[in-house]
């Protein structure tokens, strides 16, 4: 197959995940505005809920994705079909029992469901069959890993990832339109969840011819295998990243367990609002590092050390801006799109918006963390801060829902990330990724002087939101929005004009700009 340099495919992974997404978004906002308007909070609690329940189901994967990814540049980088056939063979197989057990686990959870819902009685008084509901969220999530759902990873590897995301984009806006298409004519919950499952196994089989057209040697039968001594060892590297993967689950999938639990379903489904734009905005601004991941997986194979930590500053600033720039946003404009969106009976006062706020931005400088970690395979290094993080943000969790309501649950995730997770993961990482090549200090300095800017700019933005054409509606938020889209980027750009980052991108910039003038 032919290969683009690294910047082209990081560009076109880039513009093909940023651009089809605003669609996608707008699509899944009028279909929960269509879900508000004709199931009720109520649906809207039991959705989010068996969301999570699931999400935790996902542990069984082990992290076997990440680590086998990272097995997968060396020989995509040196055309070595042999050794990819049987790395997709091995992938193969660990899928396939993946799924079995995810459904395995999912069907045993359906006695105790009713000790995860504090109002579970309400469901039958709704016409809501729990159970039944609760298997279509199973099916949805086996889905995820059965029919050749494994064969992506080949593609993303290859930094290819911008063919897939076509793809989904497509099945993404249809699953949104037969949805609403459900609500509006049949109000029917059943069938509505069903859709998901059908188109993502519609996703997984489109991905997988494609990935076989564009690799047909790797799909061939053959016999290659890998060896005892790698299976065991990338075990043991799954071990270390079940942790992570705990860790990352645990911060945020057992939020609606811990309210459902403590508090009840219908508030439940007033969070799901303010959460639906948290993980909106994480799925965008990650579309930025799954497009570059794999070109990076490239460059840190090949450069020296110098190169690769300048890069792991110029990462760390746009992470920064990204999703300091998020962070802001939501602040700022979350209760007026929840109001615009749902009505006044949904909102949470503030501080809330501000603590989911605070939340991404730390979510976002977890990933950029968590991407230098996966690509550089230090995985078993830092097994034990996951582990702890995950038993910090549960403990906190319990202790603060019962004190502070549903503030707790996100002081509980804000507690895990700030003694865990930024105490121990730079020092590691400038450890083993590299060698101690700077001192932590100067990471730990760098952002402290990020956040002092980005709380100066939130504030002002804040403020001026406040005094400028607010309870406007649909125009109060656009407006805002933009207010927030243009001050935090440019604020940074303008304080940290002369450092190596912003010559960077502005020099990235130009580059690119010039290509598309030519073209």
């Amino acid at each position: 197959m032919a290969k683009n340099s690294r910047t082209k495919n990081s560009i076109l992974n880039l513009l093909t995940g940023f651009g089809g997404e605003f669609l996608v978004i707008i699509l899944k906002f009028v279909t929960r505005m269509v879900f508000i308007a004709t199931l009720g909070k109520a649906y809207l609690g039991i959705n989010g809920l068996f969301s999570d329940i699931l999400q935790m189901l996902s542990l069984t994967e082990l992290g076997f994705d990440t680590a086998m990814n990272y097995k997968l540049y060396k020989p995509i980088a040196e055309g070595d079909m042999k050794r990819l056939r049987a790395l997709m063979r091995f992938y193969k197989t660990v899928y396939r029992v993946i799924g079995i057990a995810i459904l395995v686990l999912g069907l045993g959870l359906i006695p105790f469901l009713h000790f995860l819902i504090r109002d579970y009685d309400t469901l039958d008084k709704l016409g809501i069959n729990g159970p039944l509901i609760f298997v279509l969220f199973l099916l949805q999530s086996v889905s995820s890993y059965t029919f050749f759902a494994y064969r992506s990873a080949l593609m993303r590897a290859a930094q290819k990832g911008y063919v897939l995301n076509v793809i989904g984009y497509f099945v993404d806006i249809a699953t949104n339109l037969i949805q609403i298409t459900i609500l509006y004519f049949l109000r029917n919950f059943l069938l509505y969840t069903a859709a998901v499952v059908l188109m993502n196994i519609v996703k997984n089989t489109v991905n997988a011819a494609v990935t076989a057209r564009y690799f047909p040697d790797v799909f061939k039968k053959g016999e290659e295998k890998l060896s005892r001594e790698e299976v065991v060892d990338t075990f043991k590297d799954c071990g270390a990243l079940f942790i992570y993967k705990l860790n990352s689950v645990v911060l945020k999938a057992t939020d609606n367990a811990v309210l459902s639990i403590f508090i009840g379903l219908s508030i439940v489904g007033v969070y799901s609002n303010y959460l639906m734009l948290y993980t909106t905005l994480k799925k965008v601004l990650n579309k930025f590092y799954a497009s570059v991941k794999a070109s990076m997986g490239d460059l840190f194979s090949t450069s020296d050390m110098d190169r690769k930590y300048r890069f792991f500053g110029i990462m760390n600033y746009i992470t920064v801006i990204l999703y300091g720039t998020a962070c802001v946003g939501i602040a700022v404009v979350a209760d007026e799109i929840v109001e615009s969106m749902a009505g006044g009976s949904y909102l949470i006062p503030q501080p809330f918006a501000l603590l989911v706020g605070i939340e991404l931005l730390f979510a976002g400088l977890k990933t950029n963390l968590g991407q230098i970690r996966n690509i550089t395979g230090v995985f078993r290094q830092m097994w034990f801060r996951p582990a702890i993080g995950a038993l910090v943000n549960i403990a906190v969790s319990v202790a603060t829902v019962q004190r502070f309501g549903i503030y707790g649950v996100i002081i509980g995730t804000i507690t895990a990330d700030l003694t865990t997770n930024f105490m121990v993961d730079p020092r590691i990482i400038h450890k083993y990724s590299f060698k101690n090549y700077r001192p932590v200090s100067d990471y730990y300095k760098r952002n402290g002087l990020y956040l002092l800017l980005l709380a100066a700019v939130g504030a002002g933005d804040y403020a001026l939101s406040r005094c400028f054409l607010y309870g406007h509606g649909w125009f109060s938020v656009i407006v805002h929005m933009a207010l927030c889209g243009v001050t935090v980027p440019a604020a940074f750009l303008l304080v940290y004009r002369n450092t190596e980052e912003s010559r960077y991108l502005r020099k990235k910039a130009a580059g690119i700009w010039r290509k598309m003038r030519r073209k």
